[in-house]
């Protein structure tokens, strides 16, 4: 059987070193071969240096590069040029137990279930006491329960090649480089509207060691915004939803958030923490900012469809279902 584990990455040529050594230190059970994709997203630092002359002993290395730039034009760049059975992403900033690969992989060979979320866990160094649930949430996985509903995330999750004849590519208008987030969950909503079965692995653990200005107001900020901005992307395109008024609903908002923050000023921008207030109101002005733009835009998926409409008129192009002379028909609503 053979594993793909693939990480997008960009820039962050130091970061990724650590990474890819401590892959080299997970265990590939006998009968399995393992693949690691490094995929660089036009990176100008000396990624390419450090992905091209590592040398792992459990697992070979491969070098790719897609210069479009967003993680997920990365993330469809490196499940092309996977060999793998099995799918496995992971970030460049992680550290796995030594178990990781079997923990995740196992239950998919064993076929009981198509696609897994595993757990992500902060490094030590970066817990904070302000920390509350709220802002773990947002930079970490924790374990959970095996039977909790999941959703997939892209430091630790993984799925069966055989989804892609379903869900064939996460959305390159979401993700880093893009709006922000919500790559990985479209793809776990398609995959449950397809009938695909998903299953959180509590014990399949990566230590997450993300740069601390991540701790920042600002960057709290940023996120939020980036979050919200996604929400809208998703309600508008897949969920095919509304939002009442929402010119009305940012104007409501921006007033309490101002009112809110001269009672309680929060943090400066280069000071660590966030409100969990502020981020909350911050993420809702942002998703009816958003939506404002997204209604105006013909949607790209029929409701909970699993093909944007470019890709499935493609499809049907190639497949010959197209005559000369005719509009490629796409999903309806």
């Amino acid at each position: 059987m053979t594993v793909s584990i693939i990480i997008c990455t960009r820039n962050r040529a130091d970061i990724l070193r650590p990474t890819l050594e401590a892959l080299g230190q997970v265990t590939v059970p006998e009968g399995w071969t393992a693949e690691l994709l490094v995929v660089d997203n036009g990176s100008t630092d000396h990624t390419q240096m450090v992905a091209s002359k590592i040398r792992l002993s459990n697992m070979a290395v491969r070098y790719l590069h897609e210069s479009k730039p967003g993680q997920c034009q990365a993330r469809n760049t490196g499940m092309s040029a996977s060999q793998g059975e099995i799918i496995i992403f992971t970030d460049d900033d992680v550290r796995p137990a030594r178990d990781w690969l079997e923990k995740m992989a196992g239950p998919m060979l064993a076929g009981s279930c198509d696609a897994v979320v595993g757990a992500i866990r902060a490094a030590e160094c970066l817990h904070r006491p302000w920390m509350t649930s709220f802002h773990k949430v947002w930079v970490t996985i924790p374990a959970g329960t095996a039977d909790s509903v999941p959703e997939l995330v892209g430091a630790n999750m993984g799925f069966r090649r055989l989804v892609l004849e379903r869900v064939p590519a996460f959305d390159t208008e979401l993700g880093p480089g893009s709006m922000g987030f919500g790559d990985d969950t479209l793809f776990s909503w398609q995959l449950g509207e397809a009938g695909f079965r998903l299953r959180r692995i509590p014990d399949a653990l990566v230590v997450h060691h993300f740069e601390a200005t991540r701790l920042l107001h600002s960057a709290w900020v940023a996120d939020a915004r980036k979050r919200g901005r996604s929400a809208a992307y998703l309600l508008h395109h897949w969920r095919h939803g509304e939002i009442k008024w929402p010119r009305l609903r940012l104007g409501y908002l921006s007033a309490k958030l101002l009112l809110r923050r001269l009672v309680q000023p929060p943090p400066g921008p280069n000071e660590e923490g966030c409100p969990p207030w502020e981020m909350s109101y911050l993420a809702e002005m942002e998703l009816c900012r958003q939506f404002m733009v997204e209604r105006k835009r013909p949607r790209n998926y029929a409701r909970h469809g699993l093909l944007k409409r470019d890709m499935q008129a493609g499809r049907e192009i190639e497949s010959g279902r197209v005559v000369r002379g005719t509009v490629p028909k796409t999903e309806q609503p």
